[in-house]
C-alpha cells in the first residue's frame, strides 16, 4: 500500500496535467487498474494518438497478465470460480510478486490474498484522485522523485523474490533483454519480450538445463 501511494499520486498528477477530468482519472484506476498501462495511456492521449492506438497498446501491455495468471492458476485451483474471478480482477505486477512469495511459503489462504489485493486496489484508486487534486500545486513531479517511484517499487519487489539461481537468471535475463530492446527502439514491446525471455531462462535453469543443484 505504501509503495502504491507515490506512484498513484504521480499518475493522478500526470492525468491532471494532460487535461483529463478527475472522473476519467478515477475511472481508469477503478476499471483498468494497471499502473504502467495507465501511464502509457495518458502519455499517448497527451500526444494525440487515436483511441484505437491507445486501446491496442494498453491491451498489448496488459497481455502479461495472462502469463501471471497462468503462473498462479495451479495455486488457486481449489477455489471456486467466483473466488478466482475476484482474485484475478485485482491481480497486478506488484500483487503477483507478493502472492507468488506468499503462496510458496504460507499456502493459499483466500481471505488473506483478497484482503491484501483489495487494500492495494483501494489505495491505488484513492491516491490517483488525490494526485489529480494536487496537480495544480505540483508543477514538476520529478523534483519530488515521483517519476522514479514506479521503477523503485519494482526493484523493491524483485529483490526478495531472487532466492535461487532460477529466479536470479529470470531477473537478469529479463532485465538485460528489456533494456537492450528498448535501446534498440522496440518501444513498449521490449518489456513484453523481456518478460518472456526471463521466464524462459528461469524455467531452463530450474529444469536443470544448466545443471542447477
Amino acid at each position: 500500500m505504501f509503495g502504491y501511494v507515490p506512484i498513484a499520486l504521480a499518475y493522478g498528477l500526470m492525468a491532471q496535467q494532460a487535461g483529463l477530468s478527475v472522473w476519467f482519472t478515477a475511472a481508469m484506476s477503478v476499471f483498468v487498474y494497471a499502473g504502467a498501462s495507465q501511464f502509457v495511456a495518458v502519455s499517448m492521449i497527451m500526444n494525440g494518438y487515436a483511441p484505437t492506438a491507445v486501446i491496442g497498446t494498453v491491451f498489448t501491455l496488459n497481455f502479461r497478465h495472462v502469463l501471471m495468471s497462468a503462473s498462479l492458476s495451479q495455486r488457486v485451483a481449489g477455489w471456486n470460480a467466483p473466488m478466482r474471478m475476484l482474485f484475478g480482477s485485482m491481480l497486478t505486477d506488484e500483487s503477483f510478486a507478493l502472492h507468488s512469495v506468499h503462496f510458496a511459503s504460507d499456502g493459499t489462504d483466500y481471505t488473506a490474498a483478497v484482503t491484501m489485493s483489495a487494500a492495494a486496489y483501494l489505495t491505488w484508486s484513492g491516491f490517483s484522485v488525490a494526485g489529480h487534486r494536487l496537480g495544480g500545486l505540483i508543477e514538476r513531479p520529478e523534483v519530488w522523485g515521483l517519476d522514479f517511484a514506479l521503477p523503485a517499487m519494482f526493484i523493491g519487489l524483485l529483490m526478495p523474490a531472487c532466492r535461487n539461481r532460477s529466479a536470479i537468471a529470470a531477473a537478469l535475463t529479463g532485465g538485460v533483454v528489456s533494456v537492450a530492446l528498448y535501446l534498440a527502439l522496440f518501444g513498449w514491446w521490449a518489456a513484453f519480450i523481456g518478460a518472456i525471455a526471463g521466464a524462459t531462462a528461469g524455467t531452463l535453469v530450474k529444469g536443470g538445463v544448466f545443471n542447477e543443484g
